[in-house]
């Protein structure tokens, strides 16, 4: 079928035998292994995506709890008493 989109070749490795065999027990409706590969491709991405979200929305309420924590490690003039010691 033309199209203006590049192809990509996928040779038939056991890897991907399975995968597919996968694809078919999760979809029995379609029998087309290009169809198959689309729809593992999409789940696999939409899986890939939650994870980075999950792992980002951890590191955000990770940082939530540690902001302002440790407070009382520095007093009130810290960074001027500091800042003093340096040579401009």
């Amino acid at each position: 079928m033309p199209t203006s989109h590049p192809r990509t070749n996928i040779t038939h490795t056991p890897q991907v035998r399975h995968a597919l065999e996968v694809a078919r027990a999760h979809w029995p409706e379609e029998d087309r292994d290009s169809v198959l590969l689309l729809k593992l491709l999409d789940a696999g991405v939409k899986t890939i995506e939650a994870g980075e979200q999950s792992a980002a929305e951890r590191r955000v309420a990770r940082l939530r709890q540690l902001a302002g924590a440790h407070t009382e490690l520095y007093g009130p003039g810290y960074l001027d008493e500091v800042r003093d010691g340096w040579s401009e």
